[in-house]
């Protein structure tokens, strides 16, 4: 897994040109159509080893959403140790990025990846 941030278009082209399979898990920042645009050159099968994925719903544009989204606030109140409404959870979530996220490897509580990395997974 690698965090490419702003070199992410680079990153690709050097994938491509070195033929590697490369899986992009991005959100959809609210505009799928958009995204699906900027890298129809990596949807559309030119660059088979290459696949973006992400979900269309533009109600759960970024990665907290997305988790609420694939579990339910009980659920991820257990993971962070919260006692959250839907709308406080995600303002935590989306406030705490980092702590989330090792709470989230760390657990022993079961939750559920959203879809679209489950699809960069496979």
């Amino acid at each position: 897994m690698i965090s490419v941030g702003l070199a992410f278009r680079r990153f690709l082209e050097i994938s491509a040109a070195l033929d590697l399979h490369v899986a992009v898990a991005t959100d959809n920042d609210g505009d799928a159509t958009a995204l699906e645009a900027k890298f129809k050159e990596y949807t559309t099968g030119k660059t088979p080893n290459i696949r973006i994925c992400f979900d269309r719903d533009e109600a759960t544009p970024t990665l907290e959403p997305q988790l609420l989204k694939a579990n339910s606030v009980k659920r991820l109140n257990k993971v962070f140790g919260t006692s959250h409404t839907r709308p406080s959870l995600l303002k935590y979530m989306t406030s705490n990025k980092t702590a989330c996220a090792m709470q989230l490897f760390e657990t022993t509580e079961p939750w559920t990846a959203p879809e679209y990395i489950l699809n960069a997974i496979e």
